[in-house]
């Protein structure tokens, strides 16, 4: 740890840091770029931290790779569904992870992604795009209010919650599945069961992180117990939703509509939700802010340096 007790910590990042959050690290730590697969290149000045994103697999085989002057890892996201945190453990290394700054961005996109897949905007703004529009028609491209409608979240965290208090003030009921009932939010009620969310739900929320139980949440049996019309919008990771099942909810109009920001196997998707016209899809960019990027690098840097004192950051996982 030559480089943490003299006080510069060097910092070997192998994943595109946007300049508001680079220049953050660059501004605290010696910071360096460089392919994963050349890591363990002989010469390399000898990295304390590692900094990562979300799609770098961090199993055994990776760390095994890892020179051994690297004690910690920064997780540019909330997510830790990438890494093995059994392997992390093992090596006795460090690990930290960006919660709740990015709470706002991908609360706000979930928003955006719910009102786009309600108002039909990949139809509407096709017809302006093909040169189809012929004029202002009263049964052109009809939508559905959220006034009134119910959300139904799966998964009320933070991002969840904020999701809540966004979706009242639009005028809609909130309902919610988690293990446990969670801290109110915007008058949310909670549901015992996966199934009894279903059959309540208008709109359908995927905001939980991908595990075992989570994991194909969305399949075809769970998708028979859904409104039919629902709207299924998908936040939280791309395999939570079995998406043979989706696509047929969504050919047959069980579902009427889908938003989805995250994919199962990213950056790889299945090419025929880009067929459908009643499917929105952006590129897992809910948390894509200057704002958030800039407090996730600041958060990483924070729990470094805490770290470095000996501390235990209240975002280390490891």
């Amino acid at each position: 740890m030559r480089n943490i007790e003299a006080g510069r910590v060097r910092v070997i990042s192998v994943f595109p840091l946007p300049p508001v959050a680079r220049a953050e690290v660059a501004r605290r730590f010696v910071i360096e770029d460089a392919d994963p697969g050349s890591l363990g290149t002989p010469g390399r000045a000898e990295p304390d931290v590692l900094l990562l994103g979300p799609s770098l697999r961090v199993d055994d085989a990776f760390l095994t790779r890892l020179p051994g002057s690297i004690r910690a890892i920064a997780n540019f996201s909330v997510g830790l569904d990438h890494i093995d945190l059994d392997a992390i453990r093992a090596r006795g290394l460090a690990l930290f992870n960006t919660p709740s700054v990015l709470s706002n961005a991908v609360a706000d996109h979930a928003m955006l992604l719910i009102l786009a897949a309600t108002r039909r905007m990949p139809e509407a703004t096709a017809l302006l795009r093909e040169g189809r529009w012929t004029g202002m028609r009263s049964n052109q491209i009809l939508g559905v209010e959220l006034v009134d409608r119910t959300l139904g979240i799966y998964g009320l965290g933070d991002i969840g919650g904020r999701v809540a208090r966004r979706a009242a003030a639009f005028g809609m009921k909130i309902v919610y599945h988690n293990r446990k009932r969670a801290a109110d939010e915007a008058g949310a009620e909670f549901v015992a069961t996966a199934e009894e969310l279903l059959a309540k739900a208008d709109i359908l929320l995927l905001a939980t992180p991908s595990t075992d139980e989570t994991r194909n949440f969305l399949d075809r049996r769970r998708l028979a117990m859904a409104r039919d019309g629902v709207v299924v919008v998908n936040i939280a990771r791309g395999d939570l939703i079995d998406d043979d099942a989706l696509l047929e909810g969504l050919a047959s109009g069980k579902v009427r509509a889908a938003g989805l920001d995250v994919f199962r196997d990213e950056p790889h998707f299945d090419p025929r939700y880009l067929t459908l016209p009643n499917v929105v899809a952006t590129p897992h960019v809910g948390s894509a802010t200057e704002e958030a990027r800039r407090a996730m690098a600041a958060m990483l840097c924070d729990a470094i340096e805490a770290w470095q004192r000996g501390e235990r950051p209240a975002n280390q996982i490891v």
